[in-house]
């Protein structure tokens, strides 16, 4: 029997990312030239999980497609990989339509729609060590606490109560804990990463229970099961809106969630993952990151915290900044692009001025367009 095995949940629409999902799912949206779902994939691998299986649902096929082709047997060595299309009703729901296939004492549960640095191995070993049925990962943030949830912890991480998103009340009730040793944590997040050991089979089976945040660990608490909380600051990120996505394309470029890195070689600051066709007086700022089969042309400033795809044409004297510019583009001359996201498949005309836009895949903007804070969707001329 295996030690660990992991799940990972890939099945969401990323409704809130629209458009970028408008023809892909969320964990095939790339983050610096990367799908997410590659990042989580080497996440578990690297840790020294050698049985990993993940569960498709929204865009099933082309999930599954992309799988096999990138994630080969000479890539994975003697880490096997499997996939599986379901019709799940939440996170707990989507374990347990897979539970007969983990063949390991314990399981990590993961997401393919998110980017983190989060320590895996320690985090399982720690699992490990506290012998309990469940550990959630977590992180501190500075926030307010009506946005995240409150979480009551003993010294040795045990977790007495958990509240994803409190009540007043709830609030107020957590707060009179007579025992000393409890610590009130109003600024924890569940981050969606979890340890369980393989007892949890049964109880999802015997309850019907169908998310882990708002369902199983209530339960697991209620009826007096060892539950731990796993508490660090590393990164992370749902890049689950186009402001967060922006996001994180950023932090990867300014090495935030080392060792997570943009795709390409780096050139101080600059990751190439081909040759780049340029003209003359050409200024590329970094950090940045290119894909293949980039053509500059006389004049262009790629400036900081800029992202560019595979096969993407710039015209003269185009500038681009903190900007993420996706596949099979042609931008043209005199273009002045900003804190905006360019999906695939797009053409963009001379002198065009793109400040905080969000252009969906197969758009064509003629010349001289100003778009400022607007969204365009799939297919849109204008």
């Amino acid at each position: 029997m295996r030690e660990w095995s992991a799940i990972v949940l890939a099945g969401g629409k990323g409704k809130r990312l629209m458009p970028l999902t408008s023809l892909i799912p969320k964990p095939l949206v790339k983050v610096t030239n990367v799908p997410m779902v590659d990042y989580s994939i080497a996440h578990l691998v690297y840790a020294n999980i050698k049985h990993i299986i993940l569960a498709l649902a929204y865009k099933g096929k082309e999930m599954k497609d992309y799988l096999k082709q990138t994630w080969t047997p000479d890539r994975l060595g003697d880490v096997e990989l499997e996939y599986e299309i379901q019709e799940s009703k939440g996170t707990a729901d989507a374990y347990r339509l897979l539970a007969d296939r983990i063949d390991s004492k314990e399981i990590v549960v993961s997401m393919a729609d998110i980017v983190t640095n989060l320590p895996m191995k320690r985090f399982m070993d720690f699992h490990s060590d506290k012998g309990g049925l469940a550990t959630i990962s977590m992180k501190t943030v500075e926030s307010h606490i009506s946005q995240y949830g409150v979480v009551l912890l003993d010294k040795n991480r045990k977790i007495y109560l958990f509240l994803e998103k409190p009540a007043p009340m709830e609030l107020y009730l957590s707060s009179i804990a007579q025992r000393e040793d409890l610590f009130l944590h109003t600024n924890i997040i569940n981050t969606g990463i979890y340890c369980f050991s393989k007892e949890i089979d049964s109880i999802l089976h015997e309850t019907g229970l169908l998310d882990f945040g708002s369902d199983v660990f209530p339960y697991l608490l209620e009826n007096t099961y060892d539950l731990f909380g796993f508490v660090e600051n590393y990164y992370w990120m749902d890049a689950g809106n186009s402001t967060t996505y922006l996001w994180t394309n950023w932090d990867l470029l300014r090495k935030y969630a080392w060792p997570i890195l943009p795709n390409g070689v780096d050139y101080d600051g600059i990751y190439v993952m081909g040759i780049i066709n340029s003209g003359q007086n050409i200024i590329i700022e970094k950090p940045a990151c290119f894909g293949e089969f980039v053509q500059l042309a006389n004049r262009v400033k790629i400036k900081e915290l800029t992202s560019i795809g595979h096969n993407v044409t710039i015209g003269e004297d185009s500038i681009i900044e903190k900007s993420v510019i996706w596949d099979e583009i042609k931008i043209g001359a005199g273009c002045i692009i900003k804190e905006s996201i360019i999906c695939n498949n797009c053409e963009i005309g001379d002198n065009t001025l793109l400040e905080r836009a969000i252009i969906a895949p197969n758009c064509k903007i003629s010349s001289n367009s100003q778009i400022r804070d607007k969204t365009l969707k799939l297919g849109h001329e204008m």
